[in-house]
């Protein structure tokens, strides 16, 4: 599964006396697994805060690694980071307050909100936009490359549109930054300035947004690609009033675990948003020939569980920040993470914590450091299988220095390369190194099992799929692959 869509993905960390920790008694033996658990990711370089909820109460809530490597300031839960894509959720609550009061509608098309709107864009919806059906491209700018209201409009609306409106999905932030410019011209304010006055303010949230809060400047997190410093998010190219529209109202937002743990608690009550609003915020209507599980709600990916129950999740990151939010509707429980250093390795966490939570017994992977020593000895394996077969690499393997390991994402990237390449011998062989490596993960099967779709072999795809789905049952891609090649 080469994923990562609809975002980027999580973080964890957890290490007695490292963290900061403000949490209320819970459960001691869950909160003692997945603290072990985070101990252990901050170990092999996990950097960021991490908030869970069980039963409807905040069992752990904490730092690890640090904010600014350089003075040596460590994360905490008031550690303020940038959320990515996370920030939709808010313009989409957003829209729903301004239907609510009577200020639009989700049926509304864009043409009564934009001026000059070319035929093929004319009949988009806001719903289109909701629910990233609008056929608009994805992106036509840089983060933080500066681009006035007009000038945005007029690329976004002018660009190829990649499908009629309202027939597909494809995750566009463009359509999210229009729904910004829709809230400013339906309510008469600032973006921001309603969004605090709305949700932020009533959920008690005073440290998120863009401008508006008086972040201490000790307390925003410094990026880190690596071992390389970015920076800080509200320290690149912004206007006055944040990011430019490249980026406001899609993403870029900051806030901290603690804050989002409020806006998880507003939801769950009436004051921000009505029962009929946050209905049709979670259940919007969908294509008649959409599949229901997974589904894109309004800023909110929703999924049915095998419990029957019911999870809206959300991630972002601009490959130096991540954040993922996974809300558990019916069985009060909530898992944050926001990370000030994006890694492949890091983006389960959500999802191991939530097997830890509801799963018996269930003992989470952890991966290898992204080191180099482990880059250097993952693209030597790689490049032997390459020009040797799998069958030589994994005998090159099975003979590593026990300090050594494969990068599991290394790997698999590689083996995506060579799919798009149509070099499928070799990417079967390159991703059969992650299932025998690493033979408890399903996204290793799932890849060999795309793999070998795409060459034509159905019957080996068949199997890892089924390998995949018995590893993770809430695999919902195998288990529809699955579904269609047993019907044929």
């Amino acid at each position: 599964m080469n994923k990562f869509i609809l975002a980027f993905i999580s973080l964890l960390f957890v290490v007695h006396g490292l963290g900061q920790s403000k949490t209320v008694p819970g459960p001691k033996s869950l909160t003692n697994k997945i603290e072990t658990y985070l101990e252990k990711l901050e170990r092999v370089g996990f950097s960021g805060s991490v908030l869970v909820e069980r039963s409807g109460e905040k069992i752990i809530s904490k730092g690890y690694g640090h904010r600014n490597i350089g003075q040596d300031l460590k994360n905490t839960p008031e550690t303020v980071f940038d959320i990515g894509s996370i920030t939709k959720q808010f313009t989409a609550a957003a829209i729903m307050r301004l239907e609510m009061d009577g200020k639009l509608k989700t049926s509304d098309k864009i043409t009564k909100y934009f001026d000059s709107v070319p035929i093929a864009a004319a009949d988009i919806t806001i719903h289109d936009l909701l629910r990233h059906s609008s056929g608009l491209q994805g992106g036509v700018g840089g983060d933080y490359e500066s681009i006035s209201e007009d000038d945005f409009v007029k690329k976004a609306l002018n660009s190829p549109l990649r499908f009629p409106s309202g027939t597909r999905f494809s995750y566009s932030n463009i359509g999210y930054s229009l729904l910004a410019m829709i809230v400013e011209k339906a309510s008469g304010k600032a973006y921001e300035t309603y969004l605090f006055e709305k949700l932020w303010k009533p959920a008690g949230m005073f440290s998120t947004g863009y401008v508006r809060p008086k972040f201490s400047v000790d307390l925003i997190a410094f990026g880190y690609r690596n071992k390389e410093v970015w920076g800080k998010p509200n320290e690149k190219a912004w206007a006055a009033d944040g990011p430019f529209w490249h980026l406001k109202g899609n993403g870029g937002i900051l806030s901290t675990v603690e804050d989002l743990y409020k806006w998880h608690k507003a939801l769950l009550g009436n004051a921000i948003l009505s029962p009929d609003a946050k209905k049709k915020y979670y259940h919007p209507e969908l294509r008649p020939d959409e599949h229901p599980n997974p589904y894109y709600g309004y800023g909110w990916d929703m999924f049915k569980t095998k419990r029957n129950t019911m999870v809206a999740r959300h991630n972002g990151s601009n490959r130096i920040f991540y954040a993922d939010f996974h809300r558990f509707l019916d069985e009060g429980t909530a898992i944050i993470s926001l990370s000030n250093r994006a890694n492949p390795n890091f983006t389960a966490i959500n999802r191991e914590i939530a097997k830890i939570i509801f799963e018996k017994d269930y003992e989470p992977t952890i991966p290898a450091e992204d080191s180099e020593a482990n880059r250097e000895f993952t693209t030597k394996i790689i490049d032997i299988t390459v020009e040797k077969g799998f069958e030589t690499a994994w005998k090159a393997y099975r003979k590593r220095p026990a300090k050594l390991d494969l990068l599991e994402f290394v790997v698999n990237s590689k083996g995506y390369e060579l799919i798009d390449e149509k070099n499928f011998r070799k990417a079967i062989d390159v991703l059969k190194l992650n299932t025998s490596a690493f033979p408890k993960s399903a996204n290793a099967f799932d890849s060999l099992g795309e793999a070998y779709l795409e060459s034509g072999n159905e019957s080996l795809a068949l199997i890892n799929y089924q390998k995949s789905l018995e590893l993770d049952p809430e695999n919902t891609y195998a288990e529809n692959v699955i579904k269609r090649l047993s019907a044929k």
